[in-house]
């Protein structure tokens, strides 16, 4: 079985249709994290509607920059749910409730970590590239105010409604060309 075939997108996108035109979307473009490295990750290309999304998580306090700050947060949660399975004894099929979006212009180093912090939180978290770059990305967070030094390479998205938002884009503008 794939990992495309594992994918359980938000339940909010099973239950308007669009998550089986969602993983054929993130399917259809993907590129290799860095050199030498086997995963893959999907490629998203800035569009308007990705814009807003983004624009309208952050300002629900929902996205996160910042690799360290990310990993920490992520490391915390997976902990809380690690022992709340403990507890309950039940197992559910985990679903992706977070983004992790970076720039296109990191360091092959940060790229690493970046699998590695996919990889450790699978299947709970989806990364995508997102085809800008940091000063770009900083931009689209914070604004002018924000465009002070390299701008930002990695973000999350850290709420399952704001990731639904966000994937639900890719069925609008230019991202579902040729599907």
């Amino acid at each position: 079985m794939t990992k495309r075939n594992t994918m359980l997108l938000p339940r909010s996108l099973e239950e308007d249709g669009s998550a089986e035109k969602i993983t054929e979307i993130l399917a259809g473009r993907k590129t290799r994290l860095c050199s030498g490295a086997e995963m893959e990750v999907p490629v998203l290309s800035l569009s308007p509607a990705l814009e807003r999304a983004i624009r309208k998580a952050r300002l629900q306090r929902r996205v996160r920059p910042g690799f360290e700050d990310i990993a920490n947060k992520l490391d915390a949660e997976k902990k809380g749910l690690d022992e709340a399975r403990r507890k309950t004894a039940t197992l559910q099929k985990e679903r992706i409730s977070r983004l992790l979006l970076f720039s296109n212009d990191a360091a092959e180093r940060l790229y690493r970590h970046i699998g590695q912090l996919i990889e450790r939180h699978h299947p709970r978290i989806l990364g995508c590239l997102l085809d800008i770059d940091g000063r770009s990305l900083g931009y689209l967070i914070a604004g002018e105010k924000g465009m002070r030094g390299s701008g930002v390479k990695v973000i999350l998205i850290g709420h399952k409604d704001a990731a639904a938002d966000v994937l639900r884009t890719l069925m609008d503008d230019n991202q579902a060309n040729g599907f």
